[in-house]
């Protein structure tokens, strides 16, 4: 009898990580409102939190969506920044904690400043209907950047063990790229600190933190190069100040490289990067998306630059190509342990352009190996050309703007896992911070190999 429970815990382990396939799925409800700009979170519960811009809302609004595990909606499309303003808002980046709070930043263009704030759904009825601001909003909407119309925009934010947030956002009025840490109150505890550059070249920075509550940023930027290049800082998390200072990772080459985003991978505190890089000069150039790992123990940290060649452990190409441009690249690595690089392929020579684009998907390994490449979408409509597709850190899903029903809305497809080529079973990891379990699969997929292995060894013995 144990021999048969073995071997049934076994194949019922495996099972669980077989394939799954989902379809597109609308999120928001089509009530003639154009949503744009799509982020989300998913809790320890299951639960989804989803927040978006609406441009017909109050000239251009932050909205919120929950939904439970079985997709159910508890709160209703709301304006949880503070509305009344005619402000347009946009961009928001969102987090969560393990309480089920949830921290919104965001670009207010009125005023050209970068806003922070704290969500207690809990509030809410949780009955399906929408709320307002006034009933789940507990901070008010509290100003990070300088003031004085600094035009900070294109904010990102990720927590760290401590309930601490780290942001980073550029400037397109002749500064540099910010960064701040701030508390669950968005009160700033560290900075900010510029990391340099100029608004001809700051481009989208993106930050991560590791199981040392450390901050790894990156960005774009052409001060003292011939085209954007792309750019890594480290920075001691407790002190505020610099473990790497700004370095230079793409070559000066004269073609320009961006849309760089950065994920800590938590078993060894490693960094993979993706970004796009031109392969060939002028406007209709050819872009391909690369991956890039990087291990920053591999430097002194003394606060100077690093050095490139040190730091970057290999660098791949993940696009087959050629396309003449690949818009809004995106990373992050998901619940199914591979990073999900996201893209538009958007072969026009302008952008916006009057034509349709591609949105995919390459699930890439941590040795670099393009297991899969989806299409999500051929509908979506190019409003504008920043990124329209994103994943979460442990997510399960990809979102996006499409418009294969107008006006455009947000669409989510549940990621699939491919099994074929490399399983990375090294890369399995429990207990670390922020972990949310996803790396359990692998555990698990493991665990039901071995207790089959020990089922089969035990009926070779009774034979």
């Amino acid at each position: 009898m144990n021999k048969i429970m073995y071997l049934l815990a076994g194949l019922l382990l495996f099972q669980v990580q077989s394939n799954v396939l989902a379809v597109g799925t609308a999120l928001t409800d089509g009530m003639g409102n154009t949503a744009d700009f799509a982020d989300y979170r998913t809790g320890g519960n299951g639960n989804l939190h989803l927040v978006w811009h609406d441009v017909n809302v109050d000239n251009g609004a932050i909205m919120y969506m929950l939904f439970n595990a079985a997709g159910d909606i508890l709160i209703d499309r709301t304006q949880v920044n503070i509305g009344g303003t005619g402000n347009a808002s946009t961009w928001p980046s969102v987090n969560i904690d393990a309480a089920g709070l949830v921290y919104v930043v965001w670009h207010d263009t009125t005023d050209g400043e970068v806003y922070f704030m704290r969500l207690n759904p809990s509030l809410a009825p949780l009955d399906g209907t929408s709320t307002t601001a006034a009933t789940i909003n507990e901070t008010g909407d509290v100003r990070l950047s300088a003031g004085g119309g600094s035009n900070a925009l294109h904010p990102r934010i990720r927590r760290d063990s401590n309930t601490d947030f780290h942001v980073v956002w550029e400037s397109s009025n002749g500064g540099a790229v910010q960064y701040v840490k701030v508390d669950a109150d968005g009160v700033i505890l560290n900075g900010p600190l510029s990391l340099g550059g100029a608004s001809t070249g700051a481009d989208l920075p993106d930050v991560d933190v590791d199981t040392s509550n450390n901050v790894h940023i990156v960005f774009g930027n052409d001060v003292g190069t011939t085209a954007n290049e792309i750019y890594y800082a480290m920075i001691d998390g407790a002190a505020g100040t610099f473990l790497i200072a700004p370095t230079l990772l793409s070559v000066d080459d004269g073609l320009r490289a961006g849309n760089v985003t950065v994920n800590v991978d938590r078993f060894d505190d490693t960094l993979y990067l993706v970004f796009k890089q031109a392969l060939a000069a002028g406007v209709n150039g050819v872009e391909e998306v690369f991956l890039a790992r990087l291990n920053p123990a591999l430097d002194d940290q003394d606060g100077s630059a690093g050095d490139p060649a040190v730091l970057k452990l290999f660098e791949k190409k993940i696009t087959t190509g050629p396309g003449v441009f690949q818009w809004s690249v995106f990373s992050r690595i998901t619940s199914d342990k591979r990073i999900h690089a996201t893209y538009i392929d958007f072969d026009q020579g302008a952008c916006p352009g009057a034509g349709n684009y591609t949105i995919n998907d390459t699930h890439v390994t941590f040795a670099g190996d393009v297991i899969l490449r989806e299409v999500l979408t051929t509908t979506g409509f190019a409003t504008s050309c920043f990124p329209q597709a994103r994943s979460a850190p442990a997510g399960n899903r990809i979102v996006w703007t499409d418009s294969m029903t107008l006006p455009s809305e947000i669409y989510a497809s549940v990621i699939s896992r491919a099994d074929s080529g490399s399983s990375g079973f090294i890369s399995c990891s429990l207990g670390n911070p922020d972990s949310d379990g996803w790396r359990a699969g692998e555990l698990w997929l493991l665990l039901g190999l071995l207790s089959l292995l020990f089922a089969r060894r035990q009926l070779r013995r009774a034979c």
